[in-house]
């Protein structure tokens, strides 16, 4: 044993020594912060002496955390359990009916001869739930509470340098002591921090910012030097401020004088001009680097994150971000992560927050504890705020074994661990003591309020106090009108749930208390959402919940029961999943969501179907659930029979067609934004349409599918890093002949996978498929199921094999690198700078691409170098820069273009539209073989917009010179943001914004191609859409268009025609991907096919720099396609090839 102990110290020496010798010959500077989260052993069950060095822990289990035991099978496998899931689950439908228990983690390490002076820290960044941690046979740390992130100097129970050293980790999570699925283990990051004995550390770390006016900000830095020597130690301390862009900004050195075992507080203050604020649509962040040193020696440095952003809350002006109101569009969510359970990798919080934005939402309420950091790293960078809560109780009891036990001892560390380990982070707007906590209007729990808020103001005083307050179903003895006053009177900002009929009524009382729904339901959606727009006091909506979780079993049911039956609050047995979320545990869209959608303005039109419950039945829905009912015209067996059609719009009337056939007319509620239609089932598409003053503007479309024939499979990213935080997130989908999914095949599958990678969970959103549950043979639901693939650490790819009996296969391939770089040939890089063939920067904004001869022909908005701002122009940010003329470029490859010159100049008539002093913008050029002419057309403006003309130009030649034949308005209107579109007919249109933006027009020119012919249409009316790029492909037209935010980013939308001049289909959001909610911070000008690649095509956008607009940059990405639906993928960088 003594040899085997001895040969196993000397391999991990010697690795360690490889791998520190790795790493410091790129940097010479120590690693401080190393993530060690590799390589353990785990057992699962309750075992003696396993915290000593010499237990044998040969036979146990090799894991890598983030590890979530409650979601692997159980190893009895008999009728009462299925995968993870047992009958005999003593948390039952609370916890998903998942088994808790106890596990111990072992895991080895040698410090390096390098590090023998330093001080060594394990950082836990979660453990449920109770914790015990030992170094080497001695205890060094004990947790109670499962989402506090904690920390234990095991310095002095570590060996001499060389030496093995043992760590084990005890974890119990027994009995009853949670309302939802909390997991169970080791189930988020572990560090190993080493630092030297005179140290900084990020929790004792503040950043503030203490104004914001005009572009110029104040912001304070507090930190302490420590030094753990027994003699007093002088350091030479250094802050920088780095911008988003990397450069330094402000900077400030002082000399730090610390005494023996103590500490030094240092603070100071720095002014920054013209600064990158962090908001939700552009989440700017900047970072502090913070370093000290003894002579030339570095003792330490530190790097932390922030945003420069202020927040303020009144009831009069409401909840303002940056001097700006801002309704928040909020959701509560739990920390699980699907089919991942509990483990929390880096990626899947990424992708949470993604799913947020990308549905609308800009708030999130974190329940009912703190979250991970990488869920919070994710809210800075991607703009999400949030609501940071600490406990769900306090010290009475929601479940027996719930953490009421350790409340009174345990609360100041961990609400102090939380205050501490976040208070740096841009997207946290309030901290949250509590929710529905028991004795919140008793006088026990008024002063644990007061001590909860005093705790919180001594460590952040820059945010409001709030909690989630109830109605008094847990207090009979008390009410609402006497009591709930004293909930509220410690808090800042008052949290209501699902009270939004006492809004009006507190508010008479209080005129000043802020109040937002801090949860809500879906069947209510457009009650609270009527209070936040009409009311400033109502600062926000928090619906329960905007993501499905695991545990809460069926809260979210409908139910077909007869009149006697008796509708729970909860499924037992087989629920495991809540189903009360506006979208499922595998990321899709439920129909909740879509209403949602109709509430915020989102979209302009939305359908779902509702079959009728069988003979003697009645739905009965949940208070926290939705209507059965589908986006789907499948409805096999039902033909004949009566289904119920529910239309959401915020328009005034909407029409239905079935088939063509239009089945009737009627108005839209404006109280609930819907209506509904009895229609007898016949296959075919249904329509609805949403009507203007008899105007059809926008419809959504349902059609029935053939049987499914092949299999998609969709990834949200191609390429993956090799490291296992990473992962990819593959839908599988049914499709039938059309490439349409099939939404009621529910057909197994069997997945496989080869490569450097594995599947790290699976399954469906169905919350009654137990079976499926991380299966590699789960059934599809609705035509869909998912697999989630994880790198190995490796270079190379990820294969996924998929196979339906019946149906076939079909694979996909991830690329891992540890570098996401292409080469550079033939490779475009969106967003950087782009330079033509002589090395200077392209030119050519707002621009359009023709193809003619072989050549491409790039024309685009020649900028001036020198951007001012009109402060003359009230209505918006006038920023402008002097028109150039419209430039061309050329090209036969798409990416190095040669300048042509100034295809349409400008001149030097003050009167003329092509004066610099007047806007040229988003040119695009069509031919026309008839009279052999190019033709120009462009968007004339004043210098103030408010001449909204369209401005024409022809030539001989495709790079000019062009001869200007005027401008005018289109048809007697507006004309801004404008494109043009040629169809294989020969037939050209006039697509531009019209009626102040409001609504789009479409218009059919003449033969010539130079003036409207006087036949258009009307479309997306009171929408709001601008920027439209349209294309074609298998018969359909496709446009892409952007909302109307001024220079502020947006969601784009897509929609898809059968003609030009046809009633079009508003979609979602085409973008995925980081930022894709803000359409990567860019706006719509142009769809090129790309002549030489057929069925491929390039999405072209802008990403303005509205303070220096010539260097507003170029995004081009790929578009692929999911049956007819345009995706438009993030990449830093792709190939053509």
């Amino acid at each position: 044993m003594e040899l085997k102990i001895f040969v196993k110290q000397l391999i991990l020496f010697a690795l360690f020594v490889v791998c520190v010798t790795a790493c410091t010959s790129v940097n010479d500077d120590y690693l401080r912060k190393i993530k060690f989260d590799q390589d353990w052993k785990f057992y699962l069950g309750k075992v003696e002496n396993a915290e000593t060095e010499t237990f044998n822990d040969s036979d146990w289990r090799c894991v890598d955390l983030p590890h979530d035991w409650s979601i692997e099978p159980l190893s009895k496998s008999d009728s009462l359990s299925i995968g993870p899931f047992s009958k005999q689950s003593l948390g039952g439908y609370s916890v998903g009916q998942t088994v808790g228990g106890e596990g111990w983690y072992r895991k080895t390490f040698v410090i390096d001869p390098q590090d023998v002076d330093k001080r060594h820290i394990l950082y836990f960044e979660g453990v449920y739930a109770q914790s015990e941690v030992w170094v080497n046979g001695n205890k060094a740390n004990v947790n109670v509470y499962g989402y506090s992130s904690f920390r234990c100097d095991i310095t002095p129970y570590c060996h001499s340098a060389g030496k093995l050293n043992t760590i084990a980790v005890k974890v119990v999570n027994e009995g009853k002591n949670s309302r939802w699925y909390a997991g169970s283990g080791i189930y988020r990051h572990v560090w190993l921090i080493k630092t030297f004995p005179i140290y900084l550390d990020e929790w004792e770390t503040v950043i503030r910012t203490e104004s914001l006016c005009n572009n110029n900000a104040t912001i304070s830095v507090e930190t302490s030097v420590f030094n753990e020597e027994m003699q007093s130690v002088e350091t030479d301390l250094f802050v920088d401020i780095v911008d988003p862009d990397g450069n330094v900004v402000q900077n400030i050195q002082r000399k730090i004088n610390v005494e023996e075992n103590g500490k030094q507080s240092f603070s100071c203050s720095f002014s920054i001009k013209n600064v990158s604020a962090w908001s939700v649509d552009n989440p700017n962040l900047y970072s502090a680097r913070i370093r000290i040193f003894s002579g030339q020696r570095k003792l330490d440095e530190i790097s932390l994150p922030f945003g420069i952003r202020t927040i303020s809350f009144s009831a009069k002006e409401g909840f303002r971000l940056n001097d700006q109101l801002l309704e928040l569009k909020g959701g509560c969510v739990h920390h699980d992560n699907g089919l991942l359970g509990a483990v929390s990798l880096d990626r899947a919080e990424e992708r949470k927050v993604e799913l947020l934005k990308a549905n609308g939402y800009n708030a999130v309420r974190c329940s009912h504890n703190p979250p991970s950091e990488a869920f919070l790293n994710a809210c800075d960078k991607q703009g999400l705020l949030v609501i940071d809560e600490a406990f769900d109780h306090w010290e009475k009891a929601k479940n027996p074994q719930d953490y009421h036990r350790f409340f009174d001892e345990w609360s100041e560390r961990d609400i102090s661990s939380m205050i501490k380990r976040d208070r740096n982070h841009p997207s946290i707007i309030m901290w949250s003591i509590g929710n529905e906590i028991q004795e919140r209007s008793d006088e026990r729990g008024i002063q644990i309020a007061e001590r909860l808020k005093n705790i919180i103001c001594k460590l952040d005083s820059t945010r409001p106090i709030t909690a989630a307050i109830n109605d008094y179903w847990d207090n009979p003895q008390m009410n609402w009108a006497n009591d709930a006053a004293k909930a509220m009177q410690h808090l800042d900002v008052v949290g209501y749930n699902y009270m939004w009929y006492e809004y009006e009524n507190d508010h008479k009382k209080d005129t000043l208390r802020i109040i937002y729904g801090s949860e809500s339901v879906a069947q209510e959606a457009a009650m609270n959402w009527n209070l936040v727009e009409k009311y400033p006091y109502v600062i926000g909506d928090f619906v329960w919940t905007a993501l499905d979780y695991l545990g809460e079993a069926g809260i979210g049911h409908a139910l077909e029961l007869s009149e006697n039956e008796k509708n729970p609050q909860f499924m037992g047995w087989p629920w495991y999943n809540a189903w009360c979320g506006d979208i499922d545990i595998c990321g899709e869209k439920k129909p909740q969501s879509y209403y949602r959608d109709i509430i915020w303005k989102e979209r302009e039109i939305s359908m779902a179907v509702q079959p009728l419950p069988a003979q003697g039945k009645k739905e009965k829905i949940s208070y926290w659930g939705w209507k059965n009912e589908q986006l789907s015209w499948n409805w096999k067996g039902k033909e004949g029979d009566w289904v119920k059609v529910n239309v959401y719009s915020r328009a005034p009337k909407v029409r239905l067609y079935l088939n063509d056939c239009l089945l009737g007319e009627r108005p839209i509620s404006d109280k609930s934004y819907s209506t509904s239609f009895m229609v007898r089932y016949q296959p075919g598409e249904l329509k609805a349409v949403a009507v203007y003053d008899g105007c059809e503007s926008s419809c959504t479309i349902l059609e029935t599918t053939g049987i499914p024939v092949g299999i998609r499979l969709v990834a949200d990213r191609n390429i993956i890093k090799a490291e296992k935080d990473d992962l990819s997130y593959i839908t599988i989908a049914l499709v039938d002949e059309k490439g349409r999914i099939v939404p009621d095949a529910d057909t197994e599958v069997q997945l496989s996978v080869i490569g450097n990678g594995i599947i790290k969970g699976s399954g469906n959103a169905c919350p009654t498929d137990l079976a499926s549950f991380r299966s590699l043979s789960p059934k599809t639901y609705r035509g869909k199921a998912m697999a989630i693939l994880q790198s190995d650490g490796n270079e190379g790819e990820i294969t996924l094999n998929v196979y339906a009996k019946n149906i076939g296969k079909s694979s996909i391939t991830i690329k891992v690198r540890d570098n996401l770089s292409l080469d550079k040939k033939n490779t475009i890089y969106p967003g950087t700078v782009w330079k033509d063939t002589d090395g200077e920067t392209i030119n050519a904004h707002g621009g359009g691409i023709l193809y003619h001869n072989g050549i491409y022909y790039w024309y685009g908005e020649l900028k001036g170098d020198s951007t001012y701002r009109l402060d003359w122009v009230k209505t918006w940010e006038c920023w402008r820069a002097d028109a150039g003329g419209v430039s061309c470029y050329s090209s036969r490859n798409l990416v190095d273009w040669k300048f042509e010159g100034i295809a349409l100049p400008t001149v030097n008539d003050k009167t003329s539209d092509l004066h610099p002093s007047q806007v040229i913008e988003r040119p695009k050029v069509i031919y026309n073989e008839k009279t052999e002419k190019f033709v120009m057309w462009m968007h004339i403006e004043s210098p103030d917009y408010e001449k909204a003309h369209a401005g024409v130009a022809i030539s001989d030649n495709p790079i000019g010179p062009f001869t200007y034949l005027g401008s005018f308005k289109p048809n007697g209107s507006d004309s801004r943001d404008q494109t043009i579109f040629k169809d294989d007919d020969g037939k050209a249109y006039h697509i531009c914004s019209s009626e102040w933006n409001k609504t789009l027009y479409i218009s059919l020119l003449n033969d010539d191609y130079t003036y409207p012919s006087g036949v258009y249409v009307r479309r997306f009316i009171g929408q709001s859409r601008e920027a439209p790029a349209v294309f074609k492909k298998d018969g359909l037209y496709y446009m892409l268009s952007s909302g109307c935010t001024g220079w502020d980013p947006n969601k784009a939308k897509w929609a898809v025609a059968d003609s030009m001049l046809g009633v079009w289909e508003l979609q979602d959001n085409p973008c995925v991907g980081i930022d894709a909610d803000k359409t990567f911070y860019a706006q719509s000008t142009f769809v090129l096919p790309v002549e030489d690649h057929p069925g491929k095509y390039i999405a072209m956008f802008d990403r303005w720099n509205k303070t220096n607009l010539v260097d507003s940059r170029y995004i081009w990405l790929p578009i692929e396609f999911q049956g007819d639906r345009p995706i438009i993928r993030w990449q830093s960088s792709w190939s053509l090839d």
